[in-house]
């Protein structure tokens, strides 16, 4: 952890908050960046006086919808053997690359915002709601309204654990992702059930 805050703190302390929107926009598109522990660090700085809440939040924010909606448009025009192609060559990449194709077989569009609680696969899933051809106005209302959510969920807890963030981060945050993420997971699939159900009650009705 020592290394991470004299890492990227050396970056915020030097270039504030244009090396965040630039942290997280590169880590969105892929590049190996640790975007939660990041977060939670920044709201930590706020609490200490260092960064603002409000432009921190929209920086973080900025930086990441901008990398998504760039992955977005990669995926949409290049499309899915480009990608993989060029992918094969890094395997860790390849490998995350294929598990985030089954997770958007599997969960669809709803794997957008699913897909900002799970480190690996959130830099995969704007790839492929564009090589799925997804409208962009669906992506945009999912990866958004995630985005916002997530980045203003972590920003804030490390705002409100202060001083005392980074034992309680290494301790929790695995715990708390994955609570978040399962009752995340759980309100998707009451809305999907009750579309279906709702669909097939429409469709079952006797013409008048």
């Amino acid at each position: 952890m020592n290394e991470f805050i004299n890492h990227f703190g050396g970056y915020i302390s030097q270039y504030g908050y244009f090396a965040l929107y630039g942290l997280f926009f590169f880590g969105l598109i892929g590049l190996p960046v640790p975007e939660e522990t990041l977060l939670v660090f920044s709201g930590f700085l706020v609490s200490r006086g260092d960064l603002y809440f409000l432009p921190t939040f929209l920086v973080c924010y900025l930086g990441s919808i901008s990398a998504m909606t760039a992955a977005y448009w990669i995926g949409f025009k290049l499309g899915h053997p480009f990608i993989e192609k060029r992918l094969k060559r890094f395997e860790k990449g390849y490998r995350v690359f294929k598990k985030t194709e089954e997770w958007f077989q599997r969960f669809g569009k709803w794997a957008i915002p699913i897909g900002y609680f799970l480190p690996g696969i959130r830099q995969y899933t704007a790839y492929f709601a564009g090589i799925t051809e997804l409208r962009f106005r669906t992506f945009a209302i999912l990866a958004y309204a995630g985005g916002a959510f997530w980045t203003a969920l972590f920003v804030s807890l490390g705002f409100f654990l202060g001083e005392s963030w980074e034992r309680v981060f290494q301790l929790a945050i695995k715990k708390v992702t994955i609570w978040i993420l399962l009752i995340f997971v759980a309100v998707v699939l009451v809305v999907y059930i009750y579309q279906r159900v709702r669909k097939k009650r429409a469709g079952g009705k006797p013409d008048e």
